[in-house]
């Protein structure tokens, strides 16, 4: 009210003037004051400020809308809080960002060398195929053991190729889709250090690779990933078992197309040429690790020395230390693969002590364990990395040793660990944490990891969840959300819907919806299986037939197998010999068909 207030005196001033100056120059009444009046005087010598004043009045409130209404340049930048290493709010160049920014770890006795953390780079054997697929443009994939210098050979490369092209190394996979909507990618190189981290539901897919990528793009995606991994997720590819190892779909049949120069194996020992290449450095660092028996990359990650860090010791200090390091080391396990807070290992790290251990009062404080298990070895990295916000992160090195059986970790993943991680860690981690759990059998928390997704929105959790219940015997709660999913445009819980209407026996609800999914996607084994089978059992032989020849023809060993079998019982042997032979080759040879007994279905 007081603002108001002042506002009508001050117009009703200028009023007053503004009259009075007008009054001056055109002449007054005679009612008003007359000439040389003291009164009128003052008036007259405030008309022309209030003339002024009177302006700025009328264009004020369009001046303030003006300053008020934003900017282009005001606009939020669609980088921040999707990207990382951003310079002045811009993507750096490749050139502009460090070595160890982009995840190359320290290399052994930093000190001897004039304090630098990396010694010269020394040129690997895969360096020309790599060359040729950055300047190509598309996806390229660097995978080996950890520690085998994967991260440090692509950085280098693309230091060589592409030193001023913008670089990308976005928070996640679904940060980097929602940047293809909102940036401009072309000529960009893409950093995905850890691929894994990046794939799954909402992330990288052959789709969004076809859009940051398009037909003579010289966009590069250039990743990284542990043997392990591209293990596991190339084997659901071929034996077409995704939920079985809790693998996503659309992350195997990526890399299922990642293939010849475009995927590169660094090994972790040096060739006979890298090795006369190392001798030339001029850093003892380099020509020790030539002759280390653990391998040349994995000498001067100091592999060995942090592995002996983590599990040889005695003492309060020391098992505090390890079962931290212990429990960071599970929570990449659980499929987390970001850094986790203090809070956290404060919680579970008890699970990881020795029993006798567990309940005593006398351990050193938390902050001691985790500067031990932060302290670099032998000047290199260190079992635990600290990261921002009192986070830390597990060694890849100390992952992939536990993974292939070779560390102190041993069994499943801790049972009190799975209910901590997913409570603190964001919505959308969960998604990852579910895959982990549903590959390890703990279907419980699968499925509460991927109702707390949903219920923050991630709609691609419905179909991994209706996974789950299906696997639980929850046949209704399964079709339910199944069919959620499928409202959401979800091609594979199409399939799976279908499968699960087979399974419970209502076939013809199960090939009308099987037929819709091979009709969207020819190339869906998994739908035009589930097509077959529901054929099959409905003694619709020829028809099965068509499905699974046209699957065969596409190379599909275990639809192969169901060809030959199909045969056999349509009384056709040597056709069916044709397939058996080609699916025993490819390793199906033990899954048949029986004739379908009569049903009312």
């Amino acid at each position: 009210m007081a603002g108001r207030s002042w506002w009508r005196f001050a117009l009703g001033v200028v009023v007053a003037a503004v009259v009075v100056s007008l009054s001056t120059r055109f002449g007054m009444p005679g009612w008003l004051l007359t000439d040389e009046h003291p009164v009128r005087n003052v008036l007259e010598g405030l008309s022309w400020p209030a003339g002024v004043l009177a302006l700025v009045l009328m264009i004020a409130p369009p001046v303030r809308r003006w300053f008020s209404a934003p900017r282009p340049a005001d606009a939020v930048n669609p980088l921040v809080g999707r990207a990382l290493h951003l310079v002045d709010g811009r993507l750096p160049g490749v050139s502009e960002v460090g070595l160890l920014e982009l995840g190359i770890k320290p290399a052994v006795d930093t000190s001897e060398e004039g304090g630098l953390d990396l010694p010269p780079y020394v040129g690997r054997d895969v360096d020309e195929d790599l060359e040729w697929a950055v300047a190509e443009g598309g996806l390229v994939l660097l995978h080996g053991r950890a520690a085998a210098g994967k991260s440090r050979t692509a950085v280098e490369a693309l230091r060589r190729l592409r030193p001023d092209n913008p670089l990308l190394v976005p928070e996640d996979g679904a940060k980097l889709r929602e940047l293809a909507d909102l940036v401009d990618l072309a000529d960009a190189v893409i950093w995905l250090d850890d691929l894994e981290r990046y794939l799954g539901p909402g992330g990288l897919d052959l789709g969004l690779l076809q859009r940051l990528c398009p037909d003579r793009s010289r966009t590069a995606v250039v990743a990284t990933m542990r043997d392990e991994e591209l293990a596991r997720h190339t084997g659901a590819a071929v034996a077409r078992d995704f939920d079985v190892v809790g693998i996503d779909r659309a992350a195997a049949e990526l890399l299922a197309r990642v293939q010849g120069r475009r995927r590169i194996a660094v090994a972790p020992s040096l060739g006979p040429a890298e090795e006369d290449r190392a001798l030339a450095v001029p850093d003892g660092r380099v020509r020790r690790a030539v002759e280390a028996p653990e391998g040349f990359a994995e000498h001067l990650a100091a592999g060995v020395a942090m592995m002996d860090r983590w599990a040889i010791g005695d003492g309060p200090l020391f098992l505090l230390g390890q079962a931290l390091v212990s429990a960071a080391v599970d929570c990449r396990r659980a499929g987390h693969h970001e850094p986790v807070p203090t809070s956290l290992l404060e919680e579970v790290h008890r699970h990881y002590l020795p029993p006798a251990w567990r309940d005593r009062n006398d351990l050193p404080p938390i902050a001691e364990a985790l500067a031990w298990a932060h302290r670099p070895v032998l000047g290199a990295s260190s079992c635990l990395q600290p990261r921002p916000g009192g986070t830390h992160l597990a060694s890849d090195y100390l992952l992939d040793r536990t993974q292939s059986g070779q560390s102190p970790l041993t069994g499943p993943v801790r049972a009190e660990l799975w209910p901590a991680l997913l409570a603190a860690t964001p919505p959308w981690a969960a998604i990852a944490i579910g895959y982990a759990a549903y590959g390890c059998e703990e279907l419980e928390v699968a499925e509460r990891a991927y109702r707390r997704a949903v219920a923050a929105g991630r709609d691609e959790a419905l179909f991994p969840l209706g996974l789950v219940l299906k696997d639980q015997g929850r046949s209704d709660e399964a079709e339910a959300t199944l069919r959620r999913a499928v409202g959401q445009g979800d091609h594979e819980a199409r399939s799976s819907l279908g499968v699960l209407l087979w399974q419970v026996g209502r076939l013809v609800e199960a090939e009308v919806v099987l037929r819709r999914a091979v009709e969207e996607e020819e190339e869906d084994e998994f739908a035009s299986m589930g097509l077959a089978m529901v054929l099959f059992h409905l003694e619709r032989f020829a028809e099965a037939e068509e499905v699974l020849r046209r699957s065969a023809e596409l190379r599909y060993p275990r639809m192969m197998r169901l060809l030959g079998s199909l045969l056999e019982i349509m009384d056709r042997p040597q056709e069916a010999e044709v397939w058996l032979r080609r699916a025993a080759e490819a390793g199906f040879g033990d899954q048949a068909l029986r004739r379908p007994e009569r049903t009312g279905s």
